[in-house]
């Protein structure tokens, strides 16, 4: 399930933040205290209400905390093109959360948003991202190395015709 972020979110975002092998598998820095993660939420709050992004928490059943979150960011020079960023819990990796958030937020920026374009970047280690983004049909742009981190990355690119295809294939999700 998701929905929109709250403060009761923060500690959560902190443990997943301070995760090294997860932050590192997302491209975040790790962050030094629990401070961050108020500037983190405050940011999101920022970006949606400046109609930047919309973030959503990942919430499971079962499960108090949010166990990750998922962001569509919105293009400065094209209206009809977000990126998708998403990041999970060490707990919840492997289980297929992660492609059902996709799947719901990838419906909801062609179907709702009327989207033409979602991009979205992996590093070249994160086979379990570039594993979802093949899942929906993200077809290879480009190599670049991340001028942060120095990370070797790859960017990929769905267009609305794509997704529409994969869907209605009776093997699509």
């Amino acid at each position: 399930m998701l929905r929109a972020p709250s403060e009761r979110d923060i500690p959560a975002w902190f443990a997943r933040a301070t995760d090294v092998e997860s932050a590192s598998l997302a491209g975040d820095p790790v962050p030094d205290d629990m401070s961050a993660g108020a500037r983190w939420f405050a940011r999101s709050r920022r970006r949606f209400a400046d109609g930047e992004a919309i973030q959503w928490s990942m919430d499971q059943a079962g499960v108090s905390d949010a166990i990750g979150t998922i962001t569509l960011s919105f293009s400065a020079t094209d209206a009809k093109v977000a990126a998708l960023g998403f990041v999970l819990a060490r707990a919840h990796w492997g289980r297929g959360l992660g492609s059902e958030a996709v799947c719901e937020v990838l419906r909801y920026a062609f179907e709702t948003l009327a989207l033409e374009q979602v991009t979205a970047e992996a590093v070249v280690r994160n086979l379990a991202s570039l594993r979802i983004l093949a899942k929906f049909g993200f077809k290879h742009t480009e190599n670049f190395i991340d001028a942060s981190d120095g990370e070797r990355c790859e960017r990929f690119a769905l267009d609305r015709d794509a997704f529409e295809n994969l869907r209605a294939r009776p093997s699509g999700r």
